[in-house]
């Protein structure tokens, strides 16, 4: 976390810096260019007077650049030289790119096309205004002359709008006496209009298209969203107010993507003939190939559809017919050959991007739907009872609720006694669970098996199989030694002729099992006994507590920390020798539970008497709590019926959810999500399909239409 903030730190300071020095630079140059203005002006010569007719040509250009609210005003009307390089530079704030033109160090203002005339070392004409220089020439621009082209440049652009017919406005004009060469030149740049027309309604929608239905798509997204929300909503009215906005995000969507739709206004189409100039634009030098743009005599720019271009190569020099949407040069018909409103006409456009737009959203909806809400099933059988007004059914008698049970989805109220139901762990009868959420109510009542643990068996988990007391004398020597407290705090065990015995009793039954070996040697490396000596084995702890006689056991000395361990290889022990008769209870009480009705609750019930890690012992006396009344348990369940079947042998059994009784609404409104969210991919799924088929077919009706080769 610190390497990151010191990370974005870093980068703050990076791009404050920068910034800071850009405005330092720029400030620079702008000072710099009023030092070399001021320079000019003490040291430059006039070279005449600007004329009236150059005076009225400069007024509109008299601003600030970048600023065209802010007006400059001429020092005089006196002309000056300036030489020098051509510079630009410029500021960005906001997206907003702010330049400057400089020559010899100078900001100057270009008036016109002036900027086209400039070149790597420039020659110019000047007057001041303010602190900027403002040219009259530069190279091979005249001001009034750029008036002019621009004037012609106004009429050229009112006649391509108004479709004038003839000879498009000239820009460039040559008023000396043509000569051969440049009539032929004249000639290829002529364009000439010859009528205007608005565009056909086919024309218009390949235009215009039909769009992605992008904003469809967004009114159905953002009416699942308000859909989403109505269901986490606890009151009627804010439910009511969400699921009634995701109603009118519906159905506009809807409106939106289904309306008949209508040709847009028709735009104006030029038919317009001229010679093909190819204008190069850039060079690739790693390839060697040259980037080129298509004209119409050197004056308009125009672009044929797509899948046209393959078919339709373009020379420079070629005469071309076409007929050009006045708005974007867009090519509508090419030379009487390719046409537009032919193709619509006889080979009508599809659309499958806007049904896969949908698609998409309906996709997305759906999963969010599935993996968000719990039981989309259970939600669909929950709406379709509570819609038919099937109420909810109270039952006290499981017979009645066996003989006619709910279904799933219904809403039930149930209040009896029950029966928690034993079930193994996987296949393992020995670690057979209570479970107290699955209750059989009515049925058989089990009968207690003839079977009983052994003596020896529950003498191991007695209280009494560890006697041990305090010595005084011990506690003080362990004192002494850095221990005698807590887990080290010495004992001495004074029934380990007992102990020997009841471990013996238990391991003679069959043959020792694993259990018997960790019993004995951790008994045997815990105890000390100081009458007895080293001791080698069990046998010989065995033997020697024998000849002690019947009364006399040998004090043996432990720790207690090392009581906890013998207790836990004691009860071990047990389990071992407990774990085949609480299998063989386990099940025979399953095997018992029979008839009646079998009730399981998803959340809500008690637990079972056993929890984890509950050992053998606990678990038989568990068991033992499963006969007669004491076995019966009282229940009141609400909730709605997940699902309604019944057992290998036939017993009926419901799952009920305490969750789902209470508002059945938001049930409604999932179930409306799933099956809106399905529809929806449903319906323009197979639109796309369909539409993406045809647009292949339609690729061909064209490619046949035009004799090309089939795609």
């Amino acid at each position: 976390m610190g390497f990151l903030v010191a990370l974005k730190l870093l980068l703050l300071v990076i791009v404050l810096g920068t910034t800071i020095y850009s405005g330092i630079v720029y400030s620079a140059r702008r000072r710099g260019s009023a030092r070399e203005l001021s320079s000019l002006r003490d040291q430059a010569q006039p070279l005449r007077r600007l004329s009236a007719n150059e005076r009225d040509a400069l007024a509109p250009f008299l601003v600030q650049p970048n600023r065209p609210g802010k007006p400059v005003h001429l020092t005089s009307e006196e002309v000056f030289p300036l030489r020098g390089e051509y510079q630009r530079h410029g500021i960005q704030s906001n997206g907003h790119q702010s330049w400057h033109h400089m020559i010899g160090g100078v900001e100057v203002i270009l008036p016109f096309d002036a900027e086209l005339f400039l070149d790597q070392d420039n020659e110019a004409e000047v007057v001041f205004a303010d602190k900027l220089a403002v040219v009259v020439r530069l190279n091979g621009f005249e001001l009034l002359e750029g008036a002019a082209r621009d004037a012609r440049r106004d009429a050229a652009e009112d006649q391509w709008q108004q479709g004038v017919r003839g000879t498009l406005e000239q820009v460039y004009v040559d008023d000396e006496a043509p000569r051969a060469e440049d009539e032929a030149e004249a000639a290829r740049r002529r364009v000439e209009i010859h009528d205007q027309r608005p565009e056909t309604a086919a024309e218009t929608e390949a235009r215009l298209g039909r769009g992605l239905g992008l904003l469809p798509g967004l009114l159905w997204a953002l009416a699942f969203l308000a859909l989403g929300i109505a269901v986490f909503r606890d009151t009627l009215v804010w439910l009511s107010v969400w699921g009634g906005l995701a109603l009118v995000l519906a159905f506009s969507a809807l409106w939106l993507f289904w309306r008949r739709r209508t040709p847009g206004p028709a735009g104006k189409v030029n038919r317009v003939t001229g010679t093909v100039n190819l204008v190069p634009l850039s060079v690739d030098e790693a390839s060697g190939t040259v980037s080129v743009i298509a004209t119409l005599g050197g004056k308009l720019t125009f672009e044929t559809p797509e899948h046209w271009r393959p078919h339709t190569p373009l020379e420079d020099g070629q005469r071309l017919e076409l007929e050009m949407r006045v708005e974007d040069h867009s090519v509508v018909t090419y030379d009487r050959k390719l046409s537009v409103d032919e193709e619509y006409r006889r080979c009508p456009p599809v659309y499958p991007g806007r049904h896969l737009s949908l698609a998409v959203v309906a996709v997305v909806a759906l999963l969010v739907g599935l993996g968000a809400l719990p039981d989309p099933a259970g939600d669909l059988a929950q709406t379709v009872y509570w819609l038919g007004s099937a109420g909810t059914l109270h039952a006290d008698d499981p017979a009645s609720l066996a003989a006619n049970p709910p279904q799933a989805g219904r809403r039930v109220v149930l209040d009896g006694r029950g029966r928690c139901q034993v079930t193994p762990v996987g296949s393992d009868w020995s670690r057979a669970d209570i479970r107290c959420d699955r209750l059989r109510w009515g049925g058989d009542e089990p009968k207690r098996p003839d079977l009983e643990l052994d003596d020896a068996t529950l003498a191991l988990t007695s209280d009494d199989a560890l006697q041990t007391h305090s010595d005084p004398r011990l506690r003080m020597l362990a004192l002494l030694r850095g221990g005698g407290t807590g887990d080290r705090e010495p004992l001495l065990l004074t029934n380990a002729k007992d102990l020997v015995a009841r471990v013996d009793r238990v391991c003679q039954v069959d043959e020792p099992p694993h259990a018997c070996g960790n019993a004995q040697q951790t008994i045997l490396s815990a105890l000390n006994f100081p009458e007895l000596g080293q001791l080698g084995n069990w046998d010989d702890l065995r033997q020697q507590l024998q000849e002690r006689g019947e009364d006399a056991s040998p004090a043996a000395v432990t720790l207690k920390g090392h009581l906890g361990s013998i207790r836990r290889q004691l009860r071990s022990l047990a389990d071992q020798h407990a774990r085949d008769k609480v299998a063989r209870l386990a099940e025979a009480i399953a095997a018992q539970q029979r008839g009646g009705v079998l009730v399981e609750v998803t959340a809500g019930m008690a637990a079972g008497p056993l929890q984890g890690g509950a050992d053998t012992l606990e678990r038989w006396r568990a068991l033992q709590t499963l006969f007669g009344e004491d076995g019966m348990r009282a229940f009141h369940v609400e909730g709605m019926v997940a699902h309604q079947g019944s057992d290998q042998h036939g017993t009926p059994g419901l799952i009920v959810d305490p969750e789902r009784g209470e508002r059945p609404w938001q049930a409604l409104l999932r179930s409306i999500w799933i099956v809106m969210a399905a529809t929806l991919l449903l319906v323009h799924g197979a639109l796309w399909l369909r539409n993406w088929m045809a647009a292949r077919q339609r690729r061909r009706a064209v490619a046949r239409l035009h004799g090309w080769p089939a795609a």
